[in-house]
């Protein structure tokens, strides 16, 4: 059966790499690596560091696995390790294959990252490797990571307090002195890392282009992740409204800065970012928002919707489409409307575990689910900017209408809409939805469109006005 790819990102690191959706983890991604090798200076935060190791990993070939005998989920391929760091004075070396890491047998990036996100610089972290066919023992004594550091705008490392636990926020600001108008990134879904931004990815080419063009702005980890205290991201207790009161913490650090004019302070949501975003401003109030490649309609009714369209561009038949999009509602409406746990409705319908997959907890998922979206945006008094584009399959034109109509039924002339044609939902270029649909997951960093930071910085200047 073809695999569906599930709606928000993690991939857009490029992310570490778009989401589980597009998701891998940036610690072990190569725009992770290059911003190693550019991070340099000093903590400013009194979040404690978490430890880095500096190893770039990826899946086993099907040539190095039938090469080394090993089963079909087995093992990391080293791609990569950063010099100077534990990896590369532990000897791990690029083509070796990690079998184990603290003990536990590895078949997916999620849990190595998983791994050495809980752990703190000078934790000890033990491999088990295969190198050319001998197994090997090694331990990485995990170094601190390193911080952002660029030359030509500055970089700061603080944190907010939540209800759960401190957690990172990584601020830019331009160079100068002066109050600047801020943003706020509220990003995809899942658990991924904004620490070490590849400034050629695409959330760093539009972070650290909004800042070179005068606007500060600003990253906030989520639970458990990065330097980020609180429970572990993926677990359950780590659900939306955890989610947004960080986000909330943040948003209200940011207007307080005094190199911040808290009347000009914007959030840019992007995937999961164009709901979560309008849900923190209904809280914490801002001068506009830009919500980029989301939904404005009932969550449920979009992950069917969603299922749909990417079983048909997989190739399959209508008619198989229909037959696997019934048993997918039957599945998702237990968990998603019915709030059973997942592993309730496995153990009567065990056919249901490829529907409840998905890149954020179950728990979640549901409270994501309960919103009416229509009310929570009439909550909201701020211009928005929405942005869709066209070989985004994991979204549509109709959803970014409907949202743009329903805005401007509630405040008139509010809302602003923008089609690019050729761009993906991670603001990548392609084609068409199925160009895009089939090259993902490929090797080859895709090309930004750099329209969407145009438009985006157009509509914030604009929006901003004078001080």
């Amino acid at each position: 059966m073809n695999r569906i790819v599930r709606h928000a990102d993690a991939r857009l690191k490029f992310l570490p790499a778009i989401l589980l959706s597009l998701a891998a983890a940036l610690t072990c991604t190569e725009g992770f690596a290059q911003a190693v090798a550019r991070a340099q200076g000093k903590p400013a935060g009194e979040l404690p560091r978490r430890g880095f190791a500096g190893v770039q990993v990826g899946p086993v070939s099907e040539e190095v696995r039938a090469r080394l005998k090993l089963t079909a989920a087995q093992g990391l391929l080293v791609r990569g390790v950063v010099a100077g760091s534990a990896a590369a004075e532990a000897g791990l070396a690029e083509g070796d294959v990690i079998l184990e890491a603290a003990g536990k047998p590895l078949e997916g990036a999620e849990e190595y990252v998983a791994t050495v996100q809980r752990m703190s610089a000078g934790d000890k972290l033990p491999l088990t490797i295969l190198r050319e066919g001998r197994r090997l023992s090694l331990t990485l004594t995990l170094k601190p990571r390193p911080f952002e550091s660029r030359p030509d705008l500055d970089v700061l490392y603080r944190s907010v307090e939540t209800a759960a636990g401190r957690r990172r926020v990584i601020v830019t600001r331009p160079k100068g002195q002066g109050r600047f108008p801020a943003v706020l990134l509220v990003g995809g879904i899942g658990c991924y890392s904004l620490d070490g931004l590849d400034p050629e990815g695409a959330y760093g080419r539009i972070l650290y282009g909004l800042t070179l063009k005068g606007f500060a702005t600003m990253r906030v980890e989520k639970t458990g992740t990065g330097d980020s205290e609180g429970p572990p991201c993926a677990s359950p207790q780590a659900d939306l409204r955890q989610e947004v009161a960080g986000y909330v913490a943040g948003l209200r650090a940011l207007k307080s800065y005094d190199f911040v004019d808290a009347g000009r302070v914007f959030i840019f949501g992007h995937s999961i970012g164009g709901i979560v975003g309008p849900l923190v401003a209904a809280e914490e109030p801002v001068r506009g928002l830009v919500a980029a490649e989301t939904i404005g309609t009932d969550w449920f009714e979009y992950e069917l919707a969603n299922f749909r369209r990417q079983t048909l561009l997989a190739g399959t038949p209508y008619d198989e489409t229909e037959r696997r999009a019934r048993q997918a509602r039957a599945c998702k409406q237990r968990m998603l409307v019915g709030k059973e746990a997942p592993e309730q409705i496995l153990k009567d319908a065990p056919t249901c575990s490829e529907h409840l997959e998905s890149p954020a907890p179950y728990t979640y998922m549901q409270q994501l689910a309960d919103l009416n979206l229509a009310e929570v945006w009439k909550k909201v008094d701020a211009r928005v900017l929405i942005i869709y584009g066209t070989s985004d399959f994991l979204t549509s034109a109709a959803e970014h209408e409907y949202l743009r109509d329903m805005l401007n039924s509630f405040r008139p002339g509010s809302a602003a809409y923008v089609r690019i044609e050729g761009m993906g939902h991670g603001f990548e270029r392609a084609a068409s939805q199925r160009e895009y649909f089939e090259s993902r997951g490929g090797g080859a960093r895709p090309e930004f469109h750099t329209q969407v930071f145009d438009e985006t910085l157009r509509w914030l200047t604009a929006a901003a006005g004078a001080p």
